[in-house]
């Protein structure tokens, strides 16, 4: 069951066809700032895309509560990682400040964290099956 004023939205359509086995992941990102910007959702399926900043795939939704639920259907057996932020700006980018530091708020899967930077995708790596649906928690932090 989905709670009162959370948006659930599901991304229909990825660059490939995976195989005709295909899993779902399922994230609920939590302290959303109502009615202010637009949360981003990224979807990595490796370090190294997430180090080139490529991710598999990803979209913006309007912060229209406290929290939201994002779906990415019809994934390959794999580990998946999320990164969010709430583009309070809304000028597309994650505002940073001294030394990078994210000055919005901003979260990973699995509500992973880093101690001196942000978490390793290990860390974040969300296991989806061949089938079945896999479920992970992100919380936004400022």
């Amino acid at each position: 069951m989905v709670a009162p004023g959370t948006v659930t939205v599901t991304l229909l359509a990825l660059a490939a066809a995976g195989p005709a086995a295909a899993g779902e992941l399922r994230a609920t990102v939590r302290n959303v700032k109502p009615n202010q910007g637009k949360v981003m959702v990224a979807l990595f399926d490796s370090a190294e895309a997430q180090a080139a900043k490529r991710p598999r795939a990803g979209y913006f939704v309007a912060a229209l509560g406290p929290e939201l639920q994002v779906v990415f259907p019809d994934l390959p057996a794999g580990r998946y990682g999320l990164i969010a932020f709430q583009d309070l700006d809304n000028n597309g980018e994650l505002a940073t400040g001294l030394f990078g530091i994210p000055a919005e708020p901003h979260g990973f899967s699995r509500s992973a964290r880093g101690s001196f930077g942000p978490p390793g995708f290990d860390d974040y790596a969300v296991a989806v099956g061949a089938s079945g649906v896999a479920t992970t928690e992100i919380r936004l932090v400022e």
